[in-house]
């Protein structure tokens, strides 16, 4: 029997050895808490030693095979700063150079010319980053290095597509040399120490790339279609493949998941698999045998929800959106992955043409789209068609203003029009000039004289000899149409009427000699004069009817970029692909250095 002093004498729980071993139990896993959340610690002289290392002794085998193209000018730079990285944090990237590794892999992506970024032993040597301080730092060294090479490529405009084409000479004389100094090694490493020093180098990196909204919505498209290529599951439709809806056919299953890859199959047809107790019959790993394939099973009909999906894709490479998969709509299905990263990487080189603001108001064409916008702030104020520069004689891509308008212009042919188009049908018909409004103006001792067309002996011109200066007066013949709008640059290029607007029902409208004939200029030019008194629309309207050539110089420029894309995104989020009409894509302006390649 227990005495009440017993209740008060029980065994303890826990003895003193008992706590001692949870306490060393609490303190282990705390300690290996701590491990885990301690990023491993590369001392400066760690750095130092396998920095002197690579830019030294080894900057000709830098990763085992990389030789330095910028040693000269790296060196120095790390000296001063005792050889610590500056892309590296002890083992990791740096948000900054996470972003200078996404920029490089855009510019190259098109593969037209040798970058010189070493762009595969950059991403072999990042994707196996480790606890090693000479990998470590071999990495910083090759980022330094590609840092230079891109920085001078885009400082020096060498990073500019379609710049190389010569179908519009210039009309002026011009300074052909550049009056820009030529961006060094030097430079760009001073540029480097000065952002390193203000902590800015995030900022740098942004600055030496476009970062207008267009640009950022086309990389999410091209890391799109990186993965899709690097997956090494995308492979080429039958090219036999035409359907109809509700025809059933073996590759079906391929076809849907390439749809759902270019983001054309609705999610909830995709994820309805997971939903459903039968596993799809194809995964994209496995080859097609069509011999044991059941065709009457769901998975092989073309139904509804891909009918829709194909829709979509014929809307966005603006087809007519059948959902019937024709000969066209299979052939650009068929277009690589690989070629859509080459194309998506060019058009996003075309952004860099543009200034980083591109004006409150500014006027936008799209030559590869055939359209207009007036833009104001971030609404479309107007929207419509355009004509441009047929193949001989393409639009050039150009950053301008529009200056004045010239209402009722007369028409001062360029003499590459008048001695290749116009001179062939006055030899053939020597009344064409007078029936059509057209004078000729001779120049002698520097006085201008009208001619009549009757007193020149037309089977001796040619396009050497031609003397004469052309001019097309005012009216609903003019091939200027009602207005003008006057870009000054020197390839006499700009905006203008026309009379045939009939021809702005053609689909394909690449057909002017090269200046942008828009569709409703009469509207254009009433939003452009809002704020000038005494031209509001009636004005404008009958200054054009009564003939009255009339200049109205602008309160403010108007910016104008005429520009070439090919592919972009919309404010839904959809790419946008067209034809490439002036073939730019297939050289970008430059000589590819590897033609079998050509989209």
């Amino acid at each position: 029997m227990k005495t009440h002093n017993d209740a008060h004498h029980k065994t303890p729980l826990i003895g003193p050895v008992g706590w001692v071993a949870l306490l060393c139990i609490v303190l282990l896993f705390a300690a290996l808490a701590a491990s885990i959340n301690t990023k491993p610690y590369m001392p400066p002289a760690v750095a130092q030693k396998y920095m002197e290392h690579w830019l030294i002794e080894s900057s000709r085998h830098v990763a085992g095979e990389v030789r330095l193209k910028h040693t000269r000018a790296i060196e120095p730079f790390y000296l001063r700063r005792d050889y610590q990285p500056v892309w590296m944090n002890s083992f990791e990237l740096t948000p900054a150079a996470k972003e200078l590794l996404q920029v490089l892999r855009e510019t190259a992506a098109d593969d037209w010319r040798h970058y010189g970024y070493e762009l595969p032993i950059l991403e072999r040597e990042t994707n196996r980053l480790s606890n090693i301080p000479k990998q470590a730092t071999a990495v910083e060294v090759l980022l330094t290095d590609a840092f230079v090479t891109f920085a001078k490529q885009a400082l020096n405009a060498e990073l500019l597509p379609d710049t190389n084409e010569a179908d519009h000479p210039s009309i002026r004389r011009v300074n052909i040399g550049s009056t820009a100094q030529y961006v060094t090694d030097e430079h760009v490493v001073d540029i480097l120490n000065d952002a390193v020093r203000r902590d800015q180098l995030d900022h740098l990196i942004s600055q030496l790339k476009p970062t207008h909204p267009g640009y950022l919505r086309l990389r999410n498209e091209l890391n799109r279609y990186r993965a899709i290529a690097d997956s090494g599951l995308w492979r080429e439709l039958p090219r036999d493949m035409t359907l109809q809806p509700q025809q059933r056919h073996a590759h079906i299953p391929q076809l849907r998941w390439m749809l759902a890859q270019y983001g054309d199959l609705q999610e909830s047809r995709v994820l309805s698999w997971l939903f459903t107790p039968q596993q799809p019959s194809w995964t994209p790993e496995q080859d097609i045998d069509e011999a044991q394939i059941d065709l009457n099973q769901a998975d092989y009909l073309y139904d509804n929800a891909l009918v829709l999906a194909i829709k979509r894709f014929q809307q966005r490479h603006n087809l007519t959106a059948t959902g019937e998969i024709d000969d066209v709509t299979l052939r650009l299905l068929n277009v690589t992955p690989y070629q859509m990263t080459q194309r998506i990487a060019l058009n996003m080189k075309r952004w860099r043409h543009l200034p980083r603001e591109l004006g409150q108001r500014h006027v936008m064409v799209n030559m590869a789209d055939y359209r207009l916008q007036l833009i104001s702030g971030n609404t479309i104020e107007l929207d419509m068609k355009v004509i441009i520069g047929n193949e001989q004689r393409r639009t050039p891509v150009m950053v301008d203003s529009i200056s004045t308008l010239e209402l009722a212009p007369t028409w001062a042919v360029p003499r590459r029009i008048a001695v290749n188009s116009i001179l062939p049908r006055v030899r053939r018909n020597p009344d064409y000039l007078e029936q059509n409004n057209y004078q000729l103006v001779a120049n002698e001792n520097g006085v201008e004289r009208y001619v009549s067309s009757r007193d020149v002996d037309w089977s001796k011109m040619n396009a050497r000899n031609f003397p004469y200066r052309i001019i097309q007066s005012a009216g609903p013949h003019n091939a200027l149409g009602g207005i003008k709008f006057i870009m000054p640059n020197d390839q006499d290029i700009y905006l203008h009427d026309t009379s045939q607007p009939q021809l702005f029902s053609l689909d394909k409208r690449a057909i002017s000699s090269g200046c942008v004939r828009v569709e409703q200029p009469n509207l254009l030019a009433e939003k452009l004069l809002r704020g000038h008194q005494g031209w509001h629309r009636p004005h404008i309207d009958r200054a054009i009817e009564q003939g009255r050539t009339t200049r109205i110089r602008l309160q403010e420029d108007i910016p104008v970029y005429l520009m070439y894309w090919t592919t972009w995104v919309d404010d839904n989020g959809t790419l946008q692909i067209r034809e490439d009409i002036y073939k730019r894509d297939l050289t970008a302006g430059m000589k590819p250095h590897n033609p079998s390649l050509a989209l």
